[in-house]
């Protein structure tokens, strides 16, 4: 269960993901509402996790603002949509 770090782990190995990448087209992120399990223990193990913080601040405030910074960063690195 999550933030044990064999999760993320095994997820990315079942996905063939590499969590080291930002957004690249193998890469993965952890994206939800918790500090502990979806941005810090992802974190741990070198894979980028972001916080869903519905009440604003720095982070995302919902999944939308999430995918609309994944594109344009994808945009500006040359990635594929």
């Amino acid at each position: 269960m999550k933030p044990e770090p064999f999760l993320y782990r095994a997820t990315c190995e079942l996905l063939g993901a590499d969590g080291s990448n930002y957004f690249g087209n193998d890469s993965v992120v952890m994206v939800g509402d918790s500090e502990k399990c979806d941005r810090d223990g992802p974190a741990a193990e070198g894979i980028q996790g972001y916080l869903l913080n519905h009440r604003g601040g720095r982070d995302f405030t919902n999944l939308t603002d999430f995918a609309d910074h994944v594109l344009i960063y994808n945009e500006c690195q040359g990635e594929p949509k």
